[in-house]
């Protein structure tokens, strides 16, 4: 199957497959944050999930952008809010977008680990004070109930997934690949998922580090094959081992015209076999 990569700003329909029998598509929005990332999805029930929501800018560009590809949608409300991480291209503009728009629920993958920076502990803050009463701490393995939909959490807090998704086996392409270095920062502790819409399958793993997508990968291959794949950290750290062996037939990054998208990840990309 040919591959496709693409950079930028895109929406995409997924129609139903496999036992949904709601009349709607599966649409996911890659809204241009410039740099940070805002992906959104809305299930074909209608229910939403956006994970991170761009920079905190005092003109509100992140936030008003994020309500335009909900009003596009057809939605006035985020069911789910995600935190991949607490970094500022990630969870900066959800303050403003929290003034904006209700958000039923606020998930995240635990106490920051970076409380020592001054600006990151303001981040750290800030979403306490926004998600009061609504905060969920997830683990992998668990899940969140959306009709038709599975969507299942495989990395929190530096943790994987403890049972294969996919088909288990040893994976080949381990050999002779490294587990890159020990990273113990907010990276290293993105949350990720997987969604399943019948046999289309989605993954989104923030900025997970290389060596935690190592550890998704070697020396089996925990979530098998997906079709559509954002590549963690913008592209700047692409373990090979693991984005080889998921075979995406669709792989997303999110950058901006001054951030993202190394040389060597888009080589490592656009590489899959």
């Amino acid at each position: 199957m040919r591959k496709l990569t693409i950079a930028g700003v895109l929406f995409l329909g997924i129609m139903g497959l496999g036992g949904c029998t709601e009349d709607r598509t599966l649409d996911i929005y890659w809204i241009d944050v410039e740099g940070g990332a805002a992906t959104l999805i809305v299930t074909p029930g209608g229910q939403s999930v956006l994970m991170d929501a761009g920079w905190d800018r005092a003109d509100g560009r992140d936030a008003g952008r994020i309500e335009a590809a909900m009003n596009d949608a057809g939605i006035t409300e985020i069911d789910y809010f995600i935190t991949s991480h607490f970094h500022g291209d990630h969870v900066g503009g959800l303050s403003a977008l929290a003034a904006r728009v209700p958000i039923g629920q606020y998930i995240d993958h635990g106490e920051s680990v970076e409380q020592d920076n001054e600006s990151r502990r303001a981040l750290w803050d800030a979403y306490l004070d926004v998600a009061a009463g609504q905060q969920r701490t997830i683990v992998p393995g668990d899940e969140l109930s959306l009709r038709g939909v599975q969507f299942t959490f495989v990395t929190a807090h530096g943790e994987i997934l403890s049972r294969a998704l996919g088909q288990p086996g040893q994976n080949s392409r381990c050999e002779d690949r490294s587990a890159g270095d020990d990273l113990s920062g907010e990276n290293s502790r993105s949350v990720g998922y997987l969604l399943a819409l019948g046999d289309f399958e989605f993954l989104n793993l923030g900025d997970l580090t290389v060596n935690v997508q190592h550890e998704l990968a070697c020396p089996q291959n925990l979530l098998g094959v997906v079709d559509l794949f954002q590549v963690p950290h913008h592209g700047n750290g692409v373990a090979t081992q693991l984005t080889w062996a998921l075979a995406p037939t669709v792989a997303v990054l999110n950058n901006g015209p001054h951030k993202g998208g190394s040389a060597e990840g888009y080589e490592a990309v656009s590489s899959i076999p």
